[in-house]
């Protein structure tokens, strides 16, 4: 592998012969958006190939872009000259978006309506981060139809730019290369916070996810996670048969650590079994070590497969992680030496130490028996609830009389307005929405509804509790106008 740069862009590349293969890829995708541009990235991607591959013509043998949760990239391969004029013309187009064709173009994405991660994933990473950064993936937004050219300009702007981009190539030299991107540097991107660790939640999937965080160098983390789906898959599928396949998914959260989440399917009517069988296998690792043959068994597996089935695409691409978001690269024989000296206690230790952060997401109505670390049942589900405590002070506003007489359920349900927020909840639990966590406040006639930092949603309906113009013209006047959305027609 070789690198260089053109035009101050890095350039990692694998000389050989065929085809030119590319990827420009942009550090850039959901995570880099908020709730109100989400979507962002998947307009730019497909304005810009819209247009690059209309340009390019029928030399290329292929093209395709994609957007994600942790990029955008623009790849395909073909003659060298005809590569050239693909990536100029991505690169110019960059500039100056088509955005006259942005209505067309976001009609398509929600019809798509394509995911940027697992979704399961997805869920586990909202549960874990709410509205912001990775837990972004899990949530819908306003739509690609809420997005201005004015957002659409700003997010290109900011992170399509020559700072946050990186080249890949494998091939013949294309000579003449320029990448005209314009100028820029890398946005920073700092490790989300965590809402809660050590918890289980409902959220709408129809599969079982446990979310693990580690330090992106650990391999002793990284051992643990791998004989954990090694155990999980023999439970549950080759001995249960409850679940037909384990798979990771797995994420960067900063430059220092990494975020593993483990995502299963399960039988109809087993989901609760499959969770309980997750979560009492991984803590059965943070408690006790692995067998030394468990790590062998792992060891040669990884060896076979980078001998016998080597990816130098996989590990170009590996190699220009340091460029793209600082992530540290190893190569195959000396990630292979540090995952072979780790000990079976150094891979109790680090499960234990990510389990304590831990999120398991089942879906909703399902409710697994689990014990936690300390050996106590885990009681909660929810991470951003707070159950069997005194609502904060504040003035309350209940239901209507008859609601009340007619639904058992409205007689504990209450509003209560704070000088910070507006609480939601009934007798055993609420949920507060403070004024300044709100990502989106979207106004339809009458009605409002609220949406938190941490990905919840509160609806307030003319008429569902006395006196609730009060709470209604408290929102608005707190929430800042950036965050307001009107709504003027069914989406």
């Amino acid at each position: 592998m070789r690198r260089t740069t053109i035009d101050g862009i890095p350039v990692h590349r694998i000389p050989s012969t065929g085809p030119l293969r590319f990827g420009l890829r942009f550090g850039c995708g959901v995570r880099d958006e908020t709730y109100r541009t989400l979507g962002a990235s998947q307009v730019v991607e497909r304005l810009t190939t819209e247009r690059a591959g209309a340009e390019a013509g029928a030399g290329l043998v292929t093209y395709g872009s994609l957007s994600d949760l942790d990029e955008t990239r623009f790849y395909g391969s073909g003659a060298p000259e005809e590569v050239v004029r693909f990536l100029e013309s991505v690169c110019r187009t960059l500039s100056d978006l088509p955005l006259d064709r942005l209505e067309h173009v976001a009609g398509i994405l929600e019809i798509e309506n394509t995911a940027p991660v697992d979704v399961r994933a997805a869920q586990a990473l909202s549960a874990r981060y709410g509205a912001r950064a990775l837990g972004l993936a899990g949530q819908r937004g306003p739509g690609h139809r809420a997005l201005t050219a004015d957002m659409v300009r700003e997010h290109a702007a900011t992170h399509f730019t020559r700072g946050n981009a990186v080249l890949l190539l494998s091939g013949p030299d294309p000579e003449g290369l320029r990448l005209p991107l314009p100028e820029g540097t890398r946005p920073p991107r700092r490790a989300p916070r965590r809402l809660a660790g050590h918890v289980w939640a409902q959220r709408d999937t129809d599969g079982i996810a446990l979310a693990l965080d580690a330090p992106i160098g650990s391999a002793a983390a990284r051992m643990g996670h791998c004989v954990l789906m090694e155990r999980v898959d023999r439970l549950l599928r080759e001995r249960l048969g409850i679940s037909s396949h384990v798979d990771v998914v797995e994420v960067s959260r900063d430059a220092l650590s990494v975020e593993r989440i483990l995502v299963l399917d399960a039988a109809g009517g087993k989901e609760a079994a499959v969770a309980a069988a997750l979560w009492g296998e991984a803590v059965r690792m943070a408690q006790e070590p692995p067998l030394p043959g468990e790590l062998t068994e792992y060891l040669t597996w990884l060896r076979r497969t980078w001998t016998e089935q080597p990816d130098p695409w996989a590990r170009l691409q590996e190699a220009s992680n340091p460029d793209l978001y600082g992530i540290p690269y190893l190569d195959d024989a000396t990630a292979l030496t540090q995952l072979g000296r780790v000990t079976p206690q150094e891979v109790r230790a680090a499960m234990r130490a990510a389990l304590e952060g831990a999120v398991l997401v089942v879906p909703v109505g399902v409710h697994p028996s689990l014990t936690g670390l300390d050996g106590r049942r885990l009681e909660h589900t929810a991470v951003c609830e707070v159950w069997d405590t005194p609502f904060p002070p504040g003035e309350v506003f209940r239901r209507p009389l008859l609601a009340r007489a007619t639904d058992r359920g409205a007689r504990g349900e209450r509003l209560v307005l704070t000088p910070d927020s507006v609480v939601h909840g009934r007798d055993d639990w609420y949920h507060e929405y403070r004024f300044d966590e709100v990502v989106e406040l979207e106004q339809w006639g009458w009605d409002r509804t609220v949406v938190a930092r941490c990905g919840c949603s509160m609806r307030l309906v003319r008429g569902s509790h006395t006196g609730d113009d009060r709470v209604r013209s408290a929102l608005d006047r707190a929430v800042p106008s950036s965050r307001i959305r009107v709504r003027t027609a069914a989406r």
